[in-house]
């Protein structure tokens, strides 16, 4: 039996091309390459990119797909009791509005946060939801998701009255929305006034006070493009009148600063409820300076003054190519790492820069 091609120096020059700004290219490529090999994953995940990164979103939304095989364990399984016993129960792909409806969250908080603004566009089409989340940001969404039925995932349950469902990520393409609905009303998160007022005095008037986070979850396989050195953000440190506050929760928060660097405490997001007291800081403070965690999703979603630091490169897919501004967030620039590296140090300069000249996006 003969060997399949080896089409790993393929997909080497079609990365090269999606890289090198030539997008509609590789995924033209991609797509024939795809019909020829429609078992191989890589060649799918491939051409989901390329679709996402030359605006292709309807086409991208299909193809993404393909996330589901390449991370089972993120997959839910939802069944339903059949004749013969459980069976799977159907996915809702769009059209007319079912009477209730199962979404069930997928991948990590910040896809969480991202794509929660469209739970309530069902509701407003009559729809019945019942939401499956992550228990950890139930308050920090309650105001948005007021009327859902709003459960803790990785516990099993069952709901009534339910004959289809649809994961998280899918209810854009299901609910029919075009590119220019993506970012919806801005902002879509609200924060206590008490709980605002109370870290605005905490932290103070004086200066540019700008919070900074640098590192994901380290678990994540995107991680390591991602993730920056804190010692990296020294360029803005350096910035006369500029205050840094950290807001980074979790691994990395102890990183010794070679700057000066206010800590909030460890009181801040104590508890079980993620991101409450993140958000009413982020109120607070005049700019935001984050890598692509979920922090950066909730400063957009408050329509807080933001920069994205992302890889030169291997940014993740909903920031495209090329671009500064980003189709979800309008309070949100990217900079991008020079030369298609992991400069985070030169990324953090080209900020300092916006921050000096006053470049900055405006709060929404």
């Amino acid at each position: 039996m003969s060997q399949p091609p080896d089409i790993a120096p393929i997909l080497t020059v079609l990365d090269e091309a999606l890289h090198g700004g030539r997008c509609l290219e590789a995924a033209a490529a991609l797509r024939t390459l795809s019909r020829l090999v429609p078992q191989d994953l890589r060649v799918r995940a491939a051409l989901a990119r390329a679709l996402f990164a030359a605006g292709l979103w309807q086409e991208a939304w299909d193809a993404y797909e393909v996330r589901f095989e390449l991370l089972p364990d993120i997959f839910p399984k939802v069944s339903r009791m059949g004749p013969n016993g459980p069976e799977a129960m159907p996915i809702w792909r769009g059209g007319p509005a079912p009477e209730a409806l199962l979404v069930m969250g997928e991948q990590g908080l910040g896809d969480t946060i991202q794509f929660a603004r469209y739970l309530p566009l069902l509701q407003a089409r009559g729809v019945r939801v019942h939401a499956v989340l992550d228990g950890r940001i139930h308050a920090l969404l309650a105001p948005l998701l007021a009327g859902i039925d709003l459960r803790a995932s990785g516990t099993a349950g069952r709901v009534q009255g339910v004959k289809s469902w649809l994961p998280l990520l899918n209810l854009p393409q299901a609910l029919g929305l075009r590119p220019q609905e993506y970012r919806g009303q801005i902002p879509y998160l609200t924060v206590d006034g008490g709980r605002v007022a109370r870290w605005r005095a905490r932290i103070g008037g004086e200066g540019l006070r700008i919070g900074i986070v640098w590192q994901g979850n380290p678990a994540a396989p995107v991680d390591r493009h991602r993730s920056a050195p804190l010692a990296a953000f020294a360029p803005i440190a350096a910035l006369p009148g500029v205050r840094l506050f950290a807001l980074q929760k979790g691994p990395g928060e102890d990183a010794p600063a070679p700057f000066a660097l206010e800590r909030l405490g460890p009181e801040m997001d104590q508890g079980p409820d993620w991101f409450l007291d993140t958000a009413a800081a982020m109120v607070a403070l005049d700019l935001v300076v984050s890598v692509d965690t979920a922090a950066l999703h909730v400063a957009g979603a408050l329509g807080r003054p933001a920069l994205l630091l992302a890889h030169g490169r291997e940014s993740d897919w909903r920031w495209q190519q090329r671009r500064e501004d980003t189709i979800w967030y309008p309070s949100v620039r990217l900079v991008r790492c020079p030369d298609g590296g992991a400069d985070w140090c030169a990324a953090a300069a080209r900020a300092a820069f916006l921050i000096r000249t006053g470049n900055l996006p405006a709060a929404v």
